[in-house]
Order: C-alpha cells, then sequence, then structure tokens
C-alpha cells in the first residue's frame, strides 16, 4: 500500500561481506530507500536504527555491550556464527534470532533480508495506518463480522464520549438515540451483509446525552476466501451542519411567509379577471407575479423570472415588482423597465460571482383605449385568444434585464378588441418536462381556447413530473 519508506542500516562485518550484504539490501530500493553505514567496528548511532547487521566475532558479548545494541537497534542480523550449537543458544537468550552461519550462502543471505524488509514493510504500513486512523478528522470504527466493535479511532472517542476500552467489544448500539426505527437497521445490516456498502446518516447519542449526527459510510471487510470478516464505518460529524441547516429553515420559512405577503390576491370584476398558480422549485424560488388595478379600467401585469433560486433570486424579483408598482404610477412602461434594468445593471457589476438576470413580461392593460402596451425582456412567449379561437404567440423584443445598460426599451401595443384571454408563464412550465419552448407553445395553443385554469394548465405538463425548476402561469381573462 505505501511504498519508499527510508530504512537506517548499520553493517559492522570484514570488509569482504559488505558487498554481498548491500546488494542483497538493494534488492529492495523500489520499496525502501536504505540509508547504510559500514565499518569493521561497533559504534553506537545518534539514534535508533531500523537494523544492525554484524558479524559474530565483533560481537561483545558483556551485558552493557548488548543493552547498548538493544536500545539503538529495532532488529539484529548476526552473520557468520561459528558451526556450534553453544553460538546459536547466546544469541537466542539474548532475544537475537535472525542467524546465519558460518560460510552462509548468498541466498540464505537474500532469504533472511527478504523476510526482514518485508516484515518492516508490514510494521511501516500499519504505523502510518495507526497514525492516519489517529489523526483522521473522521470517526473509523471496525467491527467484526457480528457488530462487535474492534477498533474505534480517539475521534470517534472524543464524539461518542466513551473511552476506547469501553467501545471494545461492545456494540454500537451504546450510542443509539431511539430516533432511527427498528426497519433503519435491519435495512442497513441486510446491505453491509450482503457485501454491499451502505451510505446514510446517523442520529447518534453521546454518553453524557449530546446528540450527533454522523454522515456514514460501512463498507463490508472481505478475507482471502473472500468471505466478509470485518465491517469499516467512516463517519462525518455533522451535526454543526444538521444545526445550521434547521435554523436556516427556520429563517426560510420565515422569509417565505414575508415574500408571500407580496404575491397579488386572485382578482375578478366586472370587466376583467386574473388567475394564476406558482409552484417553486424549493421553499423559494426566483418566480413572481403581479396584477394590480390602478386606476378606472386600467391595470398593470407582470410576470417575471429570476435566473437562479432561493432568497436572492426572491429578493430580485422583489425588487423588480415593487419598482414596476412604484414607477408605473408616473412613468411610461417602456421608462420604468429602462430604469429597472439600469439598476440590475449596477447590481450585477458590484458582484460579478452572483449575477442576477431577469426575464419577465409587463403589460399595461387600458381597458378604456382598448390597448395593451406589452413588453417582453427576454421571456417566453405570450399567447392571445381571440374570441374566434384564433392565437397569437407574442415572442421576445427585448434583451433580458441586467445583461447590459439600453437607451430604448421597444413595445408593443395591442388592440384588445374581441380578446378573450391572455396567458404568460415561466420556462419551469416545459424544462420541467424536458420539452423545448416551440413544443411547448403548441401545447398551450391546443388547449388555451378551452376554460382551463392555471392549475389544469399545469397538469397538461407536470402531472408526473419532479419538479426542477419554479413554475408560475398566468391568466388573464377579458369578460
Amino acid at each position: 500500500m505505501f511504498r519508499r519508506f527510508s530504512l537506517y542500516i548499520d553493517i559492522v562485518t570484514s570488509p569482504k561481506y559488505y558487498a554481498p550484504i548491500l546488494k542483497s539490501i538493494e534488492n529492495y530500493t523500489d520499496v525502501c530507500e536504505p540509508i547504510t553505514n559500514v565499518s569493521e567496528t561497533f559504534e553506537k548511532p545518534n539514534f535508533i536504527y531500523n537494523l544492525l547487521v554484524i558479524e559474530y566475532c565483533k560481537l561483545d558479548f558483556t551485558n552493557r555491550a548488548l543493552s547498548l545494541i538493544k536500545e539503538s537497534y529495532n532488529h539484529v542480523i548476526v552473520i557468520n556464527i561459528p558451526d556450534n550449537v553453544i553460538h546459536f543458544e547466546r544469541l537466542y537468550d539474548h532475544a537475537i534470532y535472525r542467524m546465519l552461519r558460518e560460510g552462509f550462502y548468498q541466498i540464505e543471505l537474500d532469504a533472511m533480508i527478504k523476510e526482514y524488509i518485508r516484515s518492516e514493510l508490514l510494521i511501516n504500513e500499519n504505523t502510518l495506518l495507526d497514525n492516519l486512523f489517529n489523526s483522521a478528522q473522521n470517526s473509523i470504527v471496525i467491527t467484526d463480522r457480528k457488530g462487535n466493535i474492534q477498533y474505534a479511532n480517539p475521534y470517534f472517542e472524543e464524539l461518542s464520549e466513551y473511552s476506547r476500552n469501553e467501545l471494545i467489544n461492545n456494540s454500537p448500539r451504546v450510542i443509539k438515540t431511539g430516533q432511527h426505527p427498528e426497519s433503519f437497521y435491519t435495512a442497513l445490516w441486510n446491505t453491509i451483509t450482503s457485501g454491499r456498502v451502505w451510505e446514510g446518516i446517523f442520529i447518534n447519542k453521546s454518553r453524557n446525552g449530546n446528540i450527533f449526527y454522523e454522515e456514514a459510510t460501512i463498507t463490508p471487510i472481505v478475507n482471502s476466501h473472500d468471505m466478509i470478516e470485518k465491517f469499516l464505518k467512516i463517519g462525518r460529524n455533522i451535526t454543526r451542519e444538521k444545526m445550521l441547516l434547521e435554523e436556516l429553515s427556520k429563517e426560510i420559512k420565515v422569509a417565505k411567509k414575508v415574500l408571500s405577503s407580496f404575491l397579488p390576491n386572485l382578482y375578478k370584476d366586472e370587466v376583467i379577471s386574473f388567475e394564476y398558480q406558482l409552484k417553486e422549485f424549493n421553499e423559494i424560488g426566483g418566480d413572481f407575479i403581479y396584477f394590480k388595478k390602478i386606476g378606472e379600467n386600467r391595470y398593470l401585469n407582470a410576470i417575471i423570472d429570476v435566473m437562479g433560486h432561493g432568497v436572492s433570486s426572491a429578493l430580485v424579483a422583489l425588487v423588480v415588482t415593487q419598482m414596476f408598482d412604484d414607477l408605473m404610477g408616473y412613468l411610461p412602461i417602456a421608462d420604468t423597465l429602462r430604469e429597472i434594468n439600469n439598476v440590475l445593471c449596477d447590481l450585477n457589476s458590484e458582484d460579478i460571482d452572483s449575477n442576477k438576470y431577469v426575464t419577465g413580461i409587463f403589460m399595461d392593460i387600458d381597458l378604456t383605449t382598448e390597448t395593451i402596451t406589452y413588453v417582453n425582456m427576454g421571456h417566453p412567449d405570450a399567447l392571445f385568444c381571440y374570441e374566434d379561437e384564433s392565437i397569437v404567440s407574442l415572442t421576445s423584443n427585448n434583451i433580458i434585464l441586467g445583461i447590459l445598460k439600453i437607451d430604448n426599451i421597444n413595445t408593443i401595443t395591442i388592440d384588445i378588441h374581441k380578446l378573450k384571454r391572455i396567458l404568460t408563464y415561466t420556462d419551469g412550465l416545459y424544462e420541467n418536462d424536458s420539452l423545448a419552448l416551440d413544443n411547448a407553445v403548441q401545447v398551450l395553443m391546443k388547449h388555451l381556447s378551452n376554460s382551463r385554469t392555471p392549475l389544469e394548465i399545469f397538469e397538461l405538463f407536470s402531472e408526473h413530473t419532479e419538479i426542477k425548476d419554479d413554475s408560475t402561469i398566468s391568466v388573464i381573462e377579458l369578460l
């Protein structure tokens, strides 16, 4: 797993053994970086070395000398031992077990070095894994195949407030809160015992009763016979994120309630009716609708779509709507939209990383003059249905708001004589159903002449569709 670890090696032998020992060690430079010193006499190293390869005749068997060797080296290989069992027993009694007799073959030395390097490799890997587990800022727990804990790293000890001794051979049940149903654990157990990885979120309880959330992955560990031997759980403490999300959720609910208060009521009088349906992608969206009677037989209507979702998009939509409401009291519609566009362009220039662009349809409906002043700022087509069942689709006649400051806003004056119905909508209506705009317009034209409510029109597209974007439909009837 881990390669190229350092090995500090002292070689204390007659010069004729330097070459064969170094040759044997150099066979393993792909897995380790040997730092070797050769000498005919023993000298204590400055720090603890990994290995001493020493000739039997260079050994000092006094207790002080042997103690110094044990203190200075993790492992010792003694070579060229006289062929007498007494010498081997003498080394064995001093806990030196790697021994080569006098007149050893090169292959014997190679085998011993190979065995030593392999053991060092395993020790190094285990040490690195221990350090990795112990320093990891995630909880790591290993259980046997029955689910009993065999290892828990310090992070999990701190999180659970149980010591390792209290956790070992215990079941993870000690941190259960009772907030998960038994079916949750049954499904988890069935998943991992079938050899599959489980991913999910635990709601756990520490020894002192503190609730903590973990986003966890449990992986079955198999042995050489492909049988499950252990289970490895790696968990990330997401308690802080959960608390922040819960707090944010509360704030979003308040924000949604406030923003909803700015939405218009459904409207109907002797000459006109207004209905709409709005569905957000999440708690708060970037779609907004506006309708208001501002004088005798005069009405303002707008449908807007801010690119993006969430509170910031909703606030931009609210600003656009309120500016439209305020400015239309004393400015023509073209001048009103030019002012709104200038404000959005300035806003986007101040924060280029979170630009907010707005599409919209804006209408000034005057039933006295029987005209509608119509502006489409990069928005999907509006549909106008007449008494003879003919339908006119009006495409965009201006750029999207917030992209570029412009002097002239193009308007269209529409004669509403014999006009029966106006339908406007946002792109989420058809994008949620993965339809192109042209196809969506065809569907709407087919059903527009029927007296369908906005909700019924929604169901033409998204009755069985997952909502991926904010969607709004507005229907104005001329009575």
